[in-house]
């Protein structure tokens, strides 16, 4: 299979002097691509909160639910890398597009399942691997459209702007989720696929050119385009580092959270109760996403990675002792402030200094490193509520997110990063922009 191989003509790094750009809400493309990643979020939002919640109730074991989001993970996994791939070779508009409908199309046959009474383990298994693979497999055109959207110095704002998107339809949709569910089993599927539809339609909307590289450029195969991402991420040191600490944030971060949702529900404390806590966490990331901006601007990269990683392991450990609804409700509040200042920092970083052309490749590596022991978080948390109790799995968790500042503070490369406003800079002194 062969693609071109170099970018079109797409805005490149501003130097000091350029025109200011075009203000975010100004600009009609990202206002389209914005209103289209609310859409999906908002359907996503209340499916991924209730779907744990459904597969318990249809199954009634914890270590089943584990299991299926153990394959739903595994899904997720398979689908990175030719997704990387296709993102790189394919216009992103219709890859776009094409994972919306396809979206619908999935959560519709989830919606027809648990309707007909014929939900099973094998099936929700294999209608969970389906849709993470289809999300990893197209979904990550959304975010390489970014940066062929807005202007290079606009990127850390947008960024933000995402986080806060996100943390403001996670908001409600834990206690919508709760409430759908609790009125019918097929709900919250139906308001995903409701969401997944009306992106992909809104998606059609776009009029800009988000082909990743240029018509009449030379051609090469995927080997070659393996073997460029992965010599690219290789040559930064600082690249390796924040994927192992991200790997085990990641697995210890869901695990307690997806421990505490899969025990209070076995407690039969009401979906809505349990949607509420979400709510607190969605809550607290939209309050940090309104500071992000000038957060990254101002503070050190490096220092604001660290320092939240930090955080999160302590918090963890709290969570870990305590099974209160009040309690947790305060931790995640905490945790949740630094949530938006962290992903705009390191995705605003790393796709400061990525080549559009390998926006999709790099992504999807540094996401399968990242998110690489994620699957097992819902099985540990399953398997572990039945074989050991929750404190001896919440214990291992918050371990594993001990680990992950350990690695953060000791590596000498985070610490070197500066505030967005040095980005550019640091960025040719260390070698880390594209020739």
């Amino acid at each position: 299979m062969d693609a071109p191989r170099t970018p079109t003509a797409i805005p490149v790094p501003a130097e000091p002097g350029a025109p200011a750009p075009t203000p975010l809400l100004r600009n009609r493309e990202y206002r389209i691509w914005l209103l289209g990643d609310v859409l999906l979020a908002a359907g996503s939002g209340v499916g991924a909160f209730a779907f744990p919640l459904v597969t318990l109730a249809v199954t009634g074991s914890a270590a089943a639910t584990g299991l299926v989001g153990l394959v739903q993970g595994i899904g997720g996994l398979l689908g990175l890398v030719p997704g990387g791939l296709l993102c790189d070779r394919v216009d992103r508009r219709r890859l776009r597009a094409l994972a919306g409908l396809l979206g619908a199309l999935l959560q519709g046959t989830l919606v027809v399942v648990l309707l007909a009474g014929a939900g099973s383990v094998g099936i929700l298994a294999a209608l969970a691997f389906a849709d993470r693979f289809r999300g990893a497999l197209l979904g990550g055109s959304t975010d390489a459209m970014l940066k062929q959207i807005v202007a290079p110095r606009q990127i850390p704002r947008a960024v933000a702007v995402n986080e806060g998107r996100g943390a403001a339809v996670e908001l409600g949709a834990g206690p919508l989720g709760g409430a759908l569910l609790a009125l019918g089993i097929a709900l919250p599927a139906l308001v995903q696929l409701i969401g997944a539809l009306a992106s992909g339609l809104t998606t059609l909307l776009l009029r800009g050119d988000y082909r990743p590289r240029a018509e009449d450029a030379p051609r090469t195969r995927v080997r070659e385009d393996l073997r460029e991402a992965g010599a690219w991420v290789l040559a930064q040191p600082i690249r390796l580092q924040l994927g192992a600490v991200a790997a085990l944030i990641n697995l210890g971060s869901n695990g307690l959270i997806l421990t505490v949702t899969l025990s209070l529900a076995l407690r039969q404390v009401p979906a809505v109760q349990i949607g509420l806590l979400s709510s607190v966490l969605a809550g607290s990331i939209l309050v940090g996403a309104l500071l992000a901006p000038r957060m990254v601007e101002r503070i050190p990269t490096g220092l604001l990675i660290i320092g939240q990683i930090t955080a999160m392991a302590v918090l963890g450990l709290v969570l870990a002792l305590t099974d209160q609804l009040l309690v947790i409700a305060v931790v995640y509040a905490a945790i949740g402030l630094g949530i938006a200042p962290l992903n705009a920092a390191t995705s605003g970083f790393f796709m400061h200094i990525t080549p559009v052309a390998m926006q999709g490749r790099i992504g999807a590596l540094m996401a399968l490193v990242g998110t690489g022991l994620m699957p097992l978080a819902p099985a540990l948390a399953g398997w572990g509520l039945d074989g050991m109790g929750r404190p001896g799995i919440m214990a291992i968790f918050a371990g594993i997110c001990v680990l992950a500042a350990i690695i953060s503070l000791r590596g000498p490369h985070l610490r070197t990063v500066p505030s967005a406003r040095g980005w550019q800079e640091h960025a040719r002194a260390h070698g880390l922009h594209a020739a």
